[in-house]
């Protein structure tokens, strides 16, 4: 699990809208360390008089923090209520236009509020090493943003990737020996094959077995880094996510590369509770499309 510091509490208006978000997610672990400087030596330190929300003050970088930073709340002037509302709508599958309309709030907050939401969620994301028998499923997607620098993306070597209009990313989605299925930014299109082994053998560095869909290069250089390299079982749960997951993304009225990798976080949080996803319209209409 991943920490971050969380300084909400019982007392706060947003208390109970952030517990139920944070109870979708099983990798949310919170702490009370200064986000500044990581310390534990937090006290109170009064309140803002505008929204009565809670001051703290770190001891140690002598820096004050508000209670909802961290948060999707962060400087928020809406109160609990349409916060509570908002995340209900936007889980149940409804769109930025229909969730701006049930509550009355412009499309461009909706919008905003969405991805602060999912933002949230992605910082906790902290992906597995891969261990024993894995499977793996190679895919591409093309870079539609016209925002270059704000859609790079973070590849297997921690570098920011930097992808220009309508080039392409391959993703790993990968099911590991516990049968978690998770997702990795892999690398540009095409390959650099002086580079692949090296990036594989990281990725691969605890696996003695894996099976791979998708792409054949990769493939034959995971050989070269792992003792068993076979196909993917047509039974595996990797094609069913996959599947599902491409049904529901393609429900939504373009998703831009810029934040792809909250929408793969995001379903990958429907598929771990009781894959909820099948309830979205988003999914219904998709898995229509595709059919």
């Amino acid at each position: 699990m991943h920490r971050k510091s969380i300084f909400l509490t019982e007392k706060s208006k947003y208390y109970t809208i952030l517990k139920c978000i944070n109870d979708m997610n099983r990798d949310i672990t919170i702490n009370r360390a200064c986000p500044h400087c990581c310390g534990d030596n937090i006290i109170k330190y009064g309140k803002v008089k505008s929204n009565k929300a809670q001051i703290f003050y770190c001891k140690t970088c002598e820096r004050r923090v508000v209670e909802t930073i961290g948060t999707p709340f962060y400087r928020s002037r809406k109160n609990n209520e349409i916060w509570d509302k908002y995340f209900e709508n936007m889980w149940n599958g409804y769109n930025i236009r229909e969730c701006a309309k049930k509550i009355d709030i412009s499309q461009n907050t909706s919008f905003s509020w969405r991805h602060k939401i999912l933002s949230y969620y992605l910082k906790f994301f902290k992906r597995k090493p891969l261990n024993d028998e894995v499977d793996v499923m190679v895919r591409t997607y093309v870079q539609n943003s016209k925002k270059e620098k704000e859609s790079a993306i973070e590849n297997v070597e921690k570098e920011a990737l930097t992808l220009k209009l309508g080039e392409k990313c391959y993703f790993f989605f990968t099911k590991n020996n516990d049968g978690t299925i998770e997702f990795l930014p892999f690398d540009k299109y095409p390959l650099a094959r002086l580079s692949l082994k090296r990036k594989l053998d990281i990725i691969f560095s605890n696996v003695k077995k894996v099976g791979i869909y998708g792409n054949n290069v990769i493939k034959s250089y995971a050989k070269k880094c792992v003792k068993e390299v076979t196909k993917v079982m047509v039974d595996s749960e990797l094609f069913l996510y996959e599947r599902d997951m491409r049904s529901w993304i393609s429900g939504f009225w373009g998703v831009s590369f810029r934040y792809i990798s909250n929408y793969f976080n995001w379903f990958r949080i429907y598929y771990i509770n009781n894959k909820r996803y099948k309830e979205t319209r988003q999914y219904i209409y998709g898995a229509e499309k595709i059919i």
